[in-house]
């Protein structure tokens, strides 16, 4: 992990052993078969697990970390822009923090367990997402209104990295159907962001009346009746790029949110499936507010790749802190595993899979172990206590065959 490693000595703020042990995790992280837990974790340490518990109750700069790197490697002519989501993960139990009913997309359902709200950078010209800031959701209070509170924390969290991290060439923030609500886009727009995201099929859309002044006196006509799907003859239809993707588009007025936007009608030609888009920026083009959308869903593989292989759903932990500790440095192992991939392949990288990679690094690390014995003098004969050491590295509980 040199990209790790080189952003890591950028950070100078971290004391020397914190920056030790942030590697050494990092490595793990990437090669370690089965949960991360503090336990799992000291079988392939020399740490203990209890110095584990320790250093992820500590603070780091997280979203630093990921900016540095994200910007090291995507170049800076690329189409970008902000990605927010939000993923559930299960977890039983009575005393952890953050604890409540959220839902679980995967079930279609709400469930009991945590939510993390997670902030990413999109890569629109390459089609990746990368991570950046990772917040749990806090449970809220039974008096309380929970969506309303919830796209507050989810406001907080946006126009806080924004501003802290000076993310301000970063002009759209692409978010799916649940964040498209009167309150969040106001808020959006109060930090000169525009957002792009998804309306339902029912929306109260109205068509911009374009003709003639009216004469005499008089409020001048803004509105030329309600916008309905199943007639299209009134939009302007745009190819896609895509093969199958027909877009029809036009600036019409929301009712609810008291604007203009732009909407851009999806249309699969096939299956006759549609879906609606949206965006605040009416001199979007439909072509880019498609792109932006579609890439949108790379932040589900990052989700995917943390709780498969980086133990985002593995937390031995209660506690906030360490909470926010595990679920940055799992997802943040997805992200750097992503960019050094991309950078060793000199930009040029077409697939990407996490899984073997992890194998790849899993392999490398007990060839690595197999030779630092050898280069001891030692010899591996079946019936040598240093044979049978390599055999149990890693179980619960040593084997004998």
């Amino acid at each position: 992990m040199r990209l790790f490693e080189s952003v890591l000595a950028t950070f100078t703020h971290l004391q020397r052993p914190q920056r030790k042990f942030l590697m050494h995790l990092m490595r793990l992280l990437l090669m370690l078969p089965g949960h991360v837990t503090f336990r799992n974790l000291s079988r392939y340490s020399p740490y203990h697990e209890r110095t584990f518990a320790r250093h992820f109750a500590s603070a780091v700069d997280f979203v630093g970390l990921n900016k540095a790197a994200i910007m090291r490697v995507v170049p800076p002519d690329h189409e970008q822009a902000l990605v927010l989501d939000a993923s559930f993960v299960p977890k039983s139990g009575t005393h952890t923090y953050g604890l409540a009913r959220f839902w679980n997309g995967t079930q279609s359902r709400t469930e009991k367990g945590l939510e993390l709200s997670a902030l990413g950078w999109l890569d629109v010209t390459d089609n990746c997402a990368y991570i950046l800031s990772v917040e749990q959701t806090p449970p809220t209070g039974p008096a309380a209104d929970p969506e309303a509170t919830r796209i507050d924390i989810y406001l907080d969290q946006v126009a806080r990295v924004l501003h802290q991290y000076a993310l301000y060439p970063l002009r759209y923030v692409v978010t799916d159907g649940y964040y498209s609500k009167q309150k969040f886009l106001e808020g959006v727009r109060a930090i000169a962001l525009h957002q792009i995201g998804k309306l339902r099929r029912d929306a109260n859309l109205r068509y911009l009346y374009d003709g003639p002044p009216r004469s005499g006196p008089g409020r001048p006509k803004p509105y030329d009746g309600k916008v309905h799907w199943s007639e299209l003859s009134r939009l302007e239809r745009v190819a896609s790029g895509d093969e199958g993707i027909v877009l029809y588009t036009q600036v019409v007025n929301h009712v609810q949110f008291k604007r203009n936007v732009r909407v851009v009608m999806v249309v699969e030609t096939c299956t006759n499936r549609s879906a609606l888009l949206l965006s605040t920026d009416i001199d979007l083009a439909a072509a880019c507010l498609y792109g932006y959308y579609k890439a949108r869903f790379q932040i589900e593989f990052l989700f995917r790749d943390a709780k498969q292989l980086t133990g985002l759903s593995d937390y031995q932990a209660r506690s906030q802190a360490k909470l926010a500790f595990h679920f940055n440095m799992s997802l943040m192992a997805v992200t750097f595993a992503k960019l050094e991939a991309r950078q060793a392949a000199h930009d040029q990288l077409t697939a990407f899979s996490m899984a073997s990679l992890k194998r790849r690094y899993f392999t490398q690390h007990l060839i690595d172990r197999i030779l630092s014995t050898l280069a001891e003098g030692t010899t591996l004969e079946k019936s040598s206590p240093v044979y049978e050491g390599l055999c149990n590295y890693g179980t619960i509980t040593g084997l004998v065959a």
